[in-house]
């Protein structure tokens, strides 16, 4: 087992060993160049592994012993699913003649993981394991990713074998390297409309990153000098800083990108499914001009209509559309107006980031969220990881721009809390010359406190910001707005995370004021071990009053 996983090219696995899974954790005591993580909760071992994958691309590993071990996985895989994040995950049964038989701590792991992975197989012999282990990262990482399940008796994994199988099992890549290529008529039906239309905009997702598709995507807005949008999965697929990029676009998108929406008469969603969250449960107007990328097939014209619907790979097809442009020149009128609303909606989008970053805003008594996100842009380095959480804190980690691939990260369509801190300690063991920051709220943050410790002992010196506003705030202002003033189950104490990560061998610093602020973060950010930064939040910028 841990032989294929080393040709599959694995690195770490982040888990809690438990008494059926001690096979393995034996195999790995003789195989240093593979890694266990010990995490303090399963739960923060999955959302390890998906951080993983989604900072590298390569599935990422976790691991469990039956029944709650693998049970407390689930949470941080629907995480994985829900977003496309390659994913292996590893459970460990009982005996294989004690299935069914009410033994300790018995759960049917394939059914209760089928939900949530791409595929789930029990592997019952030994002499199945090579091919199952292939097959579980060649399925997590081809078409669209995610994570798959494998789970094995206690005696398979002890058994005695041969070895005869193993040269079955070959090396593993990070990416399914054939790239499925677009119909050629689509591809002419595209052009057609992306060089006929006055104002069409680059909506791109996942798949963007996914297919490592930025470069070809920037190419074909310069091409045909249009804007570019991404959803929040896709964040980071277009550099912020490009003139014709205007930020993203989910159900709490910015005023400007959800202009270059309204104003288009073409959308080119490339790698962008049109799910709920980007599309606010589909209440999102679109042109009927809506060209659609996806490697998915059952994503083309799922939810809206499509004019061109194209199946491939995203990096594929983008450089199929520029290819079939080369030939071609913009009508002149095309191309004033055009260079008429980008010049607009660029005066829009300096507008707007003087609303957004007050300067009186440093003279609050506590720090507004626009305040923090622009004093941390100001202090990390260009090629830096975000990591946002769930609720607030990975909303207004919305105003923060990104500007490489695989540098930005939260939780979208699980919306599963305590990802953040899990999530960042992957990256940083994935990318540990990069300075990683994990924004995350008090709430999320006391779901998986105790992986303070792991990313000390583990060496992964994450940058911490806790937006603290003593609670679940983004419940708490959503019940302001539809059932106010009334709210309840939603207050915490105040609690002093600061100490909190002293005691687990980390630094911190609370912050209290703005004039702290910026002292604060460059303290952290300098910090070559782990370092807290505890921020307390004027609560009262509400995200469901759309402040953006």
């Amino acid at each position: 087992m841990v032989e294929c996983m080393k040709n599959e090219g694995v690195e770490f696995v982040f888990g809690i060993p438990g008494g059926q899974t001690l096979a393995i954790m034996d195999a790995l005591y003789d195989k240093p160049d593979i890694r266990f993580i010990t995490a303090h909760h399963e739960g923060g071992a999955s959302c390890m592994a998906d951080g993983y994958g989604r900072t590298t691309g390569k599935p990422g590993v976790c691991l469990s012993t039956t029944g709650p071990g693998a049970t407390n996985l689930l949470t941080g895989i629907g995480g994985a699913l829900k977003d496309s994040s390659p994913v292996v995950v590893i459970t460990a049964n009982n005996f294989g003649v004690n299935l069914g038989r009410d033994d300790a701590q018995e759960a049917t792991h394939t059914d209760i993981f089928q939900s949530l992975c791409k595929w789930s197989f029990l592997v019952t012999d030994a002499q199945r394991i090579p091919h199952a282990v292939r097959e579980a990262f060649h399925r997590a990482r081809s078409g669209c990713p995610g994570p798959t399940h494998l789970d094995f008796t206690r005696d398979v994994l002890e058994n005695e074998i041969d070895g005869s199988c193993l040269p079955f099992q070959t090396a593993g890549n990070s990416q399914v390297p054939n790239r499925q290529r677009g119909d050629a008529k689509a591809i002419d039906n595209a052009v057609e409309i992306l060089t006929q239309a006055n104002t069409p905009v680059i909506w791109a997702g996942r798949g963007v990153l996914i297919s490592e598709a930025t470069e070809a995507i920037v190419h074909l807005a310069d091409t045909l000098h249009i804007p570019m949008i991404s959803t929040y999965n896709g964040i980071g697929s277009i550099p912020a800083d490009h003139p014709l990029s205007f930020g993203p676009k989910s159900r709490h998108g910015t005023r400007v990108s959800t202009q270059v929406l309204a104003e288009s008469d073409a959308v080119l969603a490339i790698g962008n499914s049109l799910n709920g969250p980007s599309t606010s449960r589909w209440q999102l107007e679109l042109p009927r001009q809506l060209l659609q990328i996806d490697i998915d097939p059952l994503s083309i014209g799922r939810h809206y209509p499509c004019a061109v619907g194209i199946v491939g790979d995203a990096l594929a097809v983008t450089e199929e559309i520029s290819g079939a442009l080369a030939n071609q020149t913009l009508k002149e009128s095309i191309l004033e107006n055009r260079t008429e609303w980008i010049t607009k909606l660029t005066q829009v989008q300096n507008k707007w980031q003087k609303d957004i970053f007050r300067k009186e805003y440093w003279d609050e008594s506590l720090v507004k969220p626009p305040l923090l996100m622009e004093s941390l842009r100001a202090c990390l380095p260009r090629d830096a990881i975000v990591v946002g959480g769930a609720g607030n804190p990975g909303i207004w980690t919305n105003l923060l721009e990104i500007y490489e691939p695989r540098t930005y990260m939260k939780p979208v369509g699980f919306g599963n809390m305590g990802f953040g801190l899990p999530a960042a300690i992957a990256a940083s063991l994935a990318q540990p010359d990069r300075k990683v920051a994990c924004v995350v709220g008090d709430g999320s943050l006391g779901m998986c406190i105790s992986e303070i410790e792991t990313s000390v002992r583990e060496n992964a010196p994450v940058l911490i910001i806790v937006m603290n506003n003593h609670g679940y705030g983004n419940i708490k202002q959503e019940q302001l707005v539809y059932h106010g003033p009334r709210y309840i189950g939603v207050d915490f104490l105040d609690t002093d995370f600061t100490m909190i990560a002293k005691g687990f061998g980390a630094d911190g610093v609370r912050v209290d004021s703005p004039d702290q602020l910026m002292a604060a973060l460059k303290s952290g950010v300098a910090s070559e071990k782990t370092f807290l930064v505890d921020v307390l939040i004027d609560p009262t910028d509400n995200v469901w009053t759309e402040p953006f």
